[in-house]
């Protein structure tokens, strides 16, 4: 089975580096053979062993990689430089492998996947990573109703009437997708996983060196404040120091996290399996809104993998329910000081029992496994294909 994959990530991003080639590496064994297209930001590819280092694996994998350069500024006519290249390169990828479907991460590949004007029986599967236009306006960066606005949206319409398959990260997800074209050609919900083969407990006996943990980056849609000010007040029902692991230091430290009761510092992604498992449980504040139904954070595979339970507010992706039912967390109704006491309780009694490590892991592996990920989507790359005449 011939595909084409295009990410307009770079496979050289910490991003890629989870959420795109281990996908690709999985389907390869399964007996794909992937074409990978994607765009590299400069800073990553001048670094030479590295690249040299991803190249290698992916060969060795059986995946062809056709990086592009990444363009940044100025915003619209790199994007549209960009745009064009891609549909270069997938229309070449699809005509030099014969690949009867391509795999479209977000929103501008998928734009890409459709200008190019593919064969009638090329089938295009749009893997959506969110809901861009509302996640865009809930941050600020443009007016609804505006003209970016409609533009941008009447994209994600055309996107989702062209699409023969269709992915979401979460259930609340695809029930707007679902809406929004009135019915969905086949589809599945593959939420952000993690390779729990990294991600394992702790051995018996080891103690935690920390209380609460967060990792990730800091930026528009992470409450760096209203986090500190929930470690604070958490700090007489969890024991341990709060752990920060982000690339974004100062903005944490601006925030109020100061050495007398928090540790911030950055983590090469290689350590951070290492590092939570020094920790008793992970915490984060997405900034609240619609466009976070479609939400689905890396790092709740990546806790509950490492056997810790999660804290974060409501209104995230399915975590309201997946949280709540699995008996493996704690949500947070509101930012004050009474309801984040509250929820540090509920946790310190969530952590007194023995069996949470083996749940939250239990529950990692039924929805968070990378190996569950790549079956579903192998299952959907043979259901669109097998819809092909002859």
């Amino acid at each position: 089975m011939n595909t084409v994959y295009v990410s307009y990530d770079g496979a050289l991003d910490p991003l890629g580096a989870s959420q795109v080639r281990p996908y690709l590496e999985g389907l390869a064994a399964r007996g794909v053979v992937p074409t990978l297209i994607s765009f590299e930001k400069p800073a990553r590819w001048r670094h030479e062993e590295a690249r040299s280092a991803l190249a290698t694996r992916l060969q060795r994998s059986g995946i062809r990689w056709r990086p592009l350069a990444y363009h940044k500024r100025p915003r619209l006519p790199a994007t549209a430089w960009d745009l064009l290249a891609g549909v270069r390169a997938i229309r070449r990828e699809v005509r030099e492998t014969g690949a009867a479907l391509v795999h479209c991460r977000g929103d501008v590949s998928m734009a890409m996947a459709r200008w190019a004007r593919l064969p009638p029986h090329v089938r295009l599967l749009y893997d959506v990573r969110g809901l861009f236009s509302d996640e865009r306006v809930e941050a600020g960066s443009w007016a609804a109703g505006g003209a970016i606005d409609r533009t941008v949206r009447g994209a994600e319409r055309r996107n989702l009437a062209r699409a023969d398959g269709v992915v979401a990260l979460t259930e609340a997800g695809l029930t707007v997708l679902r809406e929004r074209r009135g019915g969905l050609p086949p589809h599945r919900v593959i939420p952000t996983c993690a390779d729990l083969s990294r991600f394992r407990p702790r051995a018996p006996g080891e103690e935690p060196e920390f209380g609460l943990v967060y990792s990730g980056s800091m930026g528009t849609w992470y409450m760096a404040r209203e986090m500190v000010a929930f470690a604070r007040a958490a700090a007489p029902f969890v024991p341990g120091r709060t752990l920060f692991l982000t690339p974004d230091v100062e903005e944490v430290r601006r925030a109020g996290a100061t050495p007398d009761w928090a540790e911030v510092r950055a983590a090469e992604p290689g350590d951070v399996p290492a590092w939570l498992r020094r920790g008793r449980a992970l915490f984060f504040f997405n900034l609240p809104g619609p466009s976070k139904r479609a939400s689905s954070p890396t790092k709740v595979a990546e806790a509950l993998g490492t056997g810790l339970p999660v804290v974060c507010n409501r209104g995230l992706g399915d975590l309201d329910q997946i949280l709540g039912e699995g008996d493996v967390g704690q949500l947070v109704s509101s930012f004050t000081e009474e309801e984040y006491r509250r929820a540090a309780r509920g946790l310190a009694q969530l952590l007194e029992d023995p069996a949470l490590a083996g749940r939250c892991r239990r529950l990692a592996e039924a929805r968070y496994s990378l190996e569950g990920g790549v079956e579903a989507y192998h299952r959907l790359y043979r259901e669109l294909c097998a819809a092909l005449p002859g």
